[in-house]
């Protein structure tokens, strides 16, 4: 057996070698989707250019005809594995049932044992003849072989049609990929056709295998890096065969993910940034940086994060071996102008499984987690200057007390040693000192928010601190069905003050009434004494404020402090009869209130 090395034989060589490193590199990309058929395709076309390597390069009939066998073994596995491939990558690889699988590769596996055995279902003939290139095989196709080569070109035209869908509504370095593959297909579909037709500008089934000399050559620089895309000349081609596409979807897609206010990243299986939109740039501080192809932790260093790496970040942890779809929130981290900046990461997988790819949409947070921990640090100052007050009143309780307790010892004995008209004065100033201390222990104590709430029913409480009260020759209506939820201590004291202040300002005999405010929800307490003069309404519930000589100007303070403790307001105005009247409304009164009705 003689061989001898033609012009084809190099090149289709090169072109099997390339195929088979196409193919490892793909291989090693696997869980992408659709990898594993798109290695098994580039497989297929290195043996169909190995095959041809036979056809050129062999001085004897038989081994040609062993190696075009060998070309067409490997030919007819490629329409069904790039379908396979287009169903997988464009997201219908769920609709390849078992059945639908066997019937696409049992096909191909048949037809490749009838070509390497030399069926004349496969080759009716095949002779040799000189020419430039040497002697070069013609081979007569088989019936089988003519209905095979209709049924690859169906299968072909799926694909391309599947892959130009997904080309409309991809983006950035998606949809460059998917026109390169796209293009890939086509490209070759058409070397086929050309070769099939006889109109090729080479022998036989050589067409196919040196064009992909160019596209593996241009795969190789794109899985090497994504930025391999870059190089190409494909945008005016990209806008060539977009620009008449009436699906404005894919358009405002891009449009609103180009120009949202949140970051929007896409990382594949390996943990690689595949796409990012210019607020992500941002975020990450890269506005002037290419990010497309670069692994995550190279783009984003473990070291920004002030309290450690998130697991979604974090490739070797083993809580994003998994799923590291959620939502991660306040995650500070240091910028490289040394500012310290919270965001908030919702991440998405693309998939079922782990070789689906996530997208990661990456909001800032840093004015609302900084408020956050401003009213944190207020809340923590708050309580301690709450516990330093009660602390205070709680001495001046006792340190007061007790002097007071002695002074009114030394009065009892003064008065039953001597006859003088200065004890009694002395005495009323003592029961007043006594009282504005109460007063002020009780206006600390109520300022603080409440905590301990139960239902409370208002008619309830408004009666029972009625009896608390001297109320002397006075009324009380209680016209009130409601309860509300609050500190039932606080609220009795809130009543007690109130009636005080009636009787103190309306007489012995005023009529007091507690009832429901209607529309906004709420309740009142009103008299029908003198009423307070509408000039004089805004200063009420001043600390010291008071029309009585013997009060102590606290008691509607305290009132006013118990109603914002439980998150209510309180107004004075003037009653049905010319009295004061108050109004406690809020939101949860209104919310009470509306319960009740639909309850009833």
């Amino acid at each position: 057996m003689t061989w001898h090395v033609s012009g084809l034989t190099a090149p289709l060589a090169v072109s099997g070698v390339l195929g088979l490193v196409v193919a490892a590199a793909i291989w090693r990309e696997r869980p992408k989707a659709g990898s594993t058929w798109l290695s098994l395709a580039a497989v297929a076309v290195a043996a169909w250019a190995f095959g041809q390597v036979v056809v050129v390069s062999s001085g004897s009939q038989s081994v040609r005809l062993l190696g075009s066998g060998l070309t067409v073994a490997a030919m007819v596995f490629v329409p069904p594995l790039w379908l396979l491939f287009s169903l997988a990558y464009t997201g219908h690889g769920d609709r390849v049932s078992t059945p639908v699988l066997v019937v696409l590769l049992g096909e191909p596996t048949i037809l490749s044992a009838l070509a390497l055995s030399g069926s004349p279902l496969m080759f009716a003939e095949g002779t040799l003849a000189a020419g430039a290139q040497g002697a070069t095989l013609f081979v007569k196709y088989g019936p089988v072989l003519v209905a095979q080569h209709a049924y690859g070109y169906a299968l072909l035209f799926v694909g391309e049609f599947l892959l130009y869908r997904m080309f409309l509504g991809s983006r950035n370095v998606f949809r460059k990929r998917t026109f390169f593959l796209l293009a890939l297909i086509v490209f070759l579909h058409a070397c086929q056709f050309l070769s099939v037709a006889g109109l090729s500008p080479t022998p036989y089934q050589t067409l196919t295998p040196l064009g992909f000399l160019l596209f593996g050559a241009l795969s190789l620089l794109a899985l090497v890096s994504y930025r391999g895309f870059e190089f190409l000349p494909l945008q005016r081609l990209l806008r060539l065969f977009s620009r008449h596409s009436k699906n404005l979807t894919p358009i405002a897609r891009e449009r609103a993910i180009e120009e949202m206010a949140t970051g929007f990243m896409v990382i594949d299986h390996a943990g690689r940034i595949v796409d990012i939109n210019p607020m992500g740039k941002r975020i990450l501080a890269r506005e002037d940086e290419r990010v497309v192809g670069k692994e995550v932790s190279a783009v984003i260093p473990p070291e920004i994060f002030v309290d450690g790496t998130p697991a979604f970040f974090d490739v070797e942890s083993d809580e994003n071996a998994g799923d590291p779809s959620g939502r991660y929130s306040g995650i500070w981290v240091e910028t490289p102008a040394g500012e310290q900046r919270c965001f908030d990461v919702l991440v998405t997988s693309l998939g079922d499984d782990a070789g689906s790819g996530s997208v990661a949409l990456i909001h800032d947070v840093t004015d609302r987690e900084r408020r956050k921990r401003k009213l944190r640090e207020q809340n923590v100052e708050l309580k301690r200057q709450n516990e330093q007050l009660d602390n205070f009143a709680g001495i001046v309780s006792h340190d007061l007390r007790n002097p007071l307790t002695v002074a009114d010892g030394h009065l009892e004995l003064i008065d039953r040693e001597t006859d003088s008209d200065h004890v009694d004065p002395a005495r009323a100033a003592l029961d007043r000192m006594r009282q504005i201390i109460d007063d002020v222990l009780t206006l600390a104590r109520s300022g603080q928010s409440v905590s301990d709430t139960e239902r409370v029913d208002l008619a309830a409480v408004a009666t029972e601190a009625w009896e608390t009260v001297d109320t002397r020759d006075a009324t009380l209506t209680v016209d009130v069905d409601v309860t509300v939820e609050g500190d039932p201590s606080r609220l009795r004291q809130l009543f007690e003050n109130l009636f005080r202040n009636s009787v103190e300002h309306g007489g012995p005999d005023v009529t007091v009434t507690v009832g429901t405010l209607d529309g906004d929800g709420g309740f009142y307490v009103a008299d029908d004494g003198p009423g307070i003069p509408p000039a004089r309404r805004t200063e009420v519930f001043d600390e010291g404020f008071s029309t009585d000589e013997d009060g102590t100007g606290f008691g509607l303070a305290i009132i006013e402090t118990i109603v914002e403790a439980h998150g209510w307001e309180i107004t004075v105005t003037e009653s049905e009869t010319g009295g004061a009247r108050f109004e406690i409304t809020g939101e949860s009164l209104a919310s009470d209130q509306n319960a009740r009705a639909v309850a009833d």
